[in-house]
């Protein structure tokens, strides 16, 4: 329970409520030249009509879906940034990591992978390199959650606002959002005819196309289809193959259809496919060790300290990453007096291969460090929120969340491996001790000095490892709003989660 004011803050222009959907037209809008997305590039917008921006009049007000219904900014008793779609169209946010020059408490650190990436809503987060655990910042698109890193970086879609919560929002989201929540909206499909498209290009062949039309199919039907297009070469470059990485190679399509007969109901069926396909990420030395030095002196280079931002870095073999996100969702809205029912259901599906040189140099320290990973979830949540004419305000529901996780992992040794650890033994143990030794150590405490002998780190050594985990949660939850007046808002809540998961593993 708490007591809060209003600490919310707006980027751009608002977001009309959802009841005027109906009325609502598409953009027309021709930006001048300008970044998109990467550098040196220049982008186009257009639109298939005349018609006023979406977004509504600047007076509107700002309707958030912070607190699960719909308020508007100034009464929602949650720390809350909203960035409306025309403020990241004018600032070219692409993906979600392009949104933390947005929201100044939002922050992301890129790991080895697109699929692993850190976030952070006031310096809180926990890391993406374990697939078992969820991040603690929860992501959710159109009030479906996505349960993994992976499958949250993509492209942002036909976008028409982001909520930003900041703080533990557990009560309402579930237990993944100890650190706070990122809501995406996508726009609803419209009844009047209309699209928009957007191309932008620049330096090292970057590419970045989007485009969106909808329209009526019936008085009571409306239907969308976006897609877009995000390439560019690799950045960064290994001076011995020429090869480059951190270079993009994404897309994605989304389409919507809104079924609307009346004021009081409607359902919203939504189908997307993305899929990034990129060399990424190379490592970049910033600080020599003992473990630079035996890289070097088994054959192997990195670049040197002062040379960190020369768009140069080695490795022995190229980064891949193939990551496939997609899924199917279903939202139904009934508005029964003061009172609105909602119903969501969704199942995704996330497909991982990655391939990291995580020796970070072009020695041959490390032949292979593999991760095939497969994601499937399935949630649904039921609620009821009231919309009283009075200082109090209620929600609640129940949600149900089921998910299966498949993952293998092999790491092998490469044929420096062996060289390259007894050069760090010997560091470590002041040249009293190296690997041959150690083994003829281990091998006499078992009666045998030979046993071991030749088989440390020795190259096609390695790990390889299968685990499947099986996570099926139940919650209920209920919170309730009073204005006291003057600003301040009395917020009460609680929530119920059963917690169940089940793996087994095999190395």
């Amino acid at each position: 329970m708490g007591i809060s004011g209003n600490q919310n803050e707006a980027v751009g222009a608002p977001r009309r409520d959802r009841r005027s959907a109906r009325k609502a037209a598409s953009a027309l809008a021709l930006m001048a030249p300008g970044f998109v997305c990467t550098p040196s590039a220049h982008a186009l917008v257009a639109t298939a009509d005349g018609a006023a921006a979406a977004t509504g009049a600047q007076d509107d007000a700002i309707i958030v879906t912070a607190t699960k219904r719909d308020a508007s900014l100034e009464d929602v008793p949650v720390a809350v940034s909203v960035a409306s779609g025309q403020a990241i169209a004018r600032a070219q946010i692409c993906d979600l990591k392009d949104l933390t020059s947005l929201v100044p408490s939002l922050s992301m650190q890129q790991l080895q992978s697109p699929a692993n990436v850190n976030i952070y809503i006031r310096g809180f987060g926990n890391g993406a390199n374990n697939s078992g655990i969820e991040p603690s910042v929860g992501v959710f698109v159109d009030g479906v959650y996505r349960s993994r890193t992976a499958a949250q970086i993509a492209d942002l879609p036909d976008v028409d606002q982001v909520e930003v919560l900041r703080g533990p929002q557990s009560t309402l989201f579930g237990k993944n959002a100890s650190a706070g929540v990122i809501s995406i909206i996508t726009r609803l499909p419209q009844f009047k005819p209309g699209g928009d498209f957007e191309a932008s290009w620049g330096n090292y062949n970057a590419l970045v196309l989007k485009g969106l039309v909808t329209g009526p199919v019936t008085d009571a039907l409306a239907v969308s289809l976006a897609a877009g297009r995000n390439r560019r070469d690799g950045t960064i470059v290994d001076p011995d193959t020429g090869h480059r990485s951190n270079g993009r190679n994404r897309w994605f399509v989304r389409g919507q259809a809104l079924w609307q007969p009346g004021d009081d109901l409607s359902l919203r069926v939504i189908g997307d496919y993305g899929l990034i396909n990129e060399v990424c990420c190379a490592p970049v030395n910033v600080q020599p060790s003992a473990a630079t030095q035996a890289v070097l002196a088994v054959g192997g280079k990195v670049n040197a300290p002062d040379a960190i931002y020369a768009d140069q870095a080695w490795w022995n073999f190229d980064l891949t990453n193939r990551i496939a996100n997609y899924g199917f969702s279903g939202q139904l809205d009934y508005k029964l007096d003061r009172v609105k029912i909602t119903a969501i259901s969704a199942w995704r599906r996330l497909t991982s291969a990655t391939n990291q040189d995580l020796d970070f140099s072009s020695g041959q320290m490390l032949a292979r460090n593999a991760q095939d990973l497969k994601l499937s979830t399935f949630t649904e949540e039921l609620r009821v929120a009231t919309d009283l004419p009075g200082p109090f305000n209620a929600v609640g529901g129940v949600y149900y969340f089921n998910e299966t996780l498949d993952q293998r992992s092999a790491i092998a040794f490469g044929q420096d491996m062996r060289a390259y650890a007894n050069l760090l033994v010997q560091e470590a143990s002041g040249g009293a001790l190296s690997v041959p030794q150690l083994e003829q150590v281990l091998g006499s405490l078992e009666g045998d000095p030979t046993r071991y002998a030749g088989r440390f780190f020795a190259s096609g050594q390695g790990s390889n490892e299968r685990y499947r985990l099986r996570n099926e949660a139940f919650s209920a939850y209920f919170q309730a709003d009073l204005k006291l007046g003057g600003g301040v808002t009395l917020t009460g809540g609680a929530a119920f989660t059963s917690d169940t998961k089940r793996y087994d593993m095999a190395g």
